[in-house]
């Protein structure tokens, strides 16, 4: 994966202040929180300054909480050990909402990704021809 690192897993604030940001998951783990120190700073108020931490693992992605004062939840559970993540998993840290994206096992591709060189033997779409008015009456 270290050649494709468009296939590493992704985690994408779907809801929260910082809607819309995405991060790839690495072999290392990652903190998420509100520290500046952190790998994944999130500006919510409700989280800790060290509340999860995600990592790549040989068998997945894995989700753990830091001792959070709101918890970590993974799918409207509250997690209290090491999870193994799943494509398309909902992590909720204080006001965000984290979701999962494992383009390895996903089961529809995201718009724009694409693999190797692109395609020549497609051929380009051709405007339809436009019909002529009809020749006014005299």
């Amino acid at each position: 994966m270290e050649e494709h690192p468009e296939l590493l897993p992704l985690l994408t604030v779907a809801g929260g202040p910082m809607r819309g940001a995405s991060f790839r998951l690495r072999v290392e783990p990652q903190v998420i929180g509100r520290a500046p120190s952190g790998h994944v700073v999130i500006n919510d108020p409700h989280l800790s300054r060290r509340h999860a931490e995600v990592w790549l693992a040989p068998e997945g992605a894995s989700l753990r909480d830091l001792g959070s004062t709101n918890g970590t939840w993974l799918n409207d559970r509250r997690i209290t050990e090491v999870e193994r993540l799943s494509d398309g998993d909902v992590i909720r840290i204080g006001r965000t909402e984290l979701r999962l994206f494992d383009p390895g096992v996903a089961h529809t591709d995201p718009v724009g990704l694409s693999f190797g060189p692109s395609r020549r033997d497609i051929r380009p779409t051709l405007p339809l021809p436009l019909a002529t008015p009809p020749t006014a009456r005299r």
